[in-house]
């Protein structure tokens, strides 16, 4: 005599997934999207704090080609000091200016330029130098901009402090 279970069958198949196989499937695919994210919200980052560094290197690169274009204003000083305010341009593109109008029109330009950068500052310093008896003019451009975007109050060009302020200098002999 033969036992033949009454309740179960002799070919038992399981089909389908268990709730706790579903379970992990979807912590595991849970933790690689939260990964991927991260990665996301680090490319992006990266990617602004290179575009805010492009633009730096372009604002000092224009303002020392404007620098070398009036020569006489900058070799005077008349470039010096921090810019806190837009100065009112003159209409040099369609009228006949003289060089202290024209670096009215270049310090405007300029800060508007500086204006779109996070708390974009400048400054620009002529120091005399006479190389070989040869009379020469040293320009240094600072630009100083927030990259952290954390707020700092009374925050100056160059940076005094370990903050968030990044600084950029552009040496440039006259």
């Amino acid at each position: 005599m033969q036992f033949k279970p009454c309740c179960f069958p002799n070919s038992i198949r399981q089909t389908g997934s268990s709730l706790l196989e579903v379970l992990v499937t979807v912590v595991i695919l849970s933790i690689g999207l939260l990964g991927y994210a991260g990665m996301q919200v680090s490319s992006m980052r990266s990617t602004e704090t290179g575009r805010m560094r492009s633009e730096v290197i372009a604002l000092a690169n224009d303002i020392s080609d404007r620098l070398k274009a009036n020569q006489q204003q900058a070799d005077a000083g008349a470039y010096n000091g921090s810019l806190s305010e837009t100065p009112s341009p003159p209409d040099c593109n369609s009228n006949a200016c003289t060089s202290q109008q024209m670096r009215k029109q270049d310090l405007s330009s300029w800060y508007e330029r500086l204006s779109t950068l996070p708390d974009g500052k400048g400054k620009i310093t002529t120091t005399a130098l006479t190389i070989d008896g040869i009379d020469s003019t040293l320009m240094t451009i600072s630009l100083c901009w927030n990259e952290g975007r954390i707020v700092v109050p009374n925050s100056s060009c160059p940076p005094q402090s370990d903050n968030a302020l990044q600084l950029f200098q552009l040496r440039v002999l006259l």
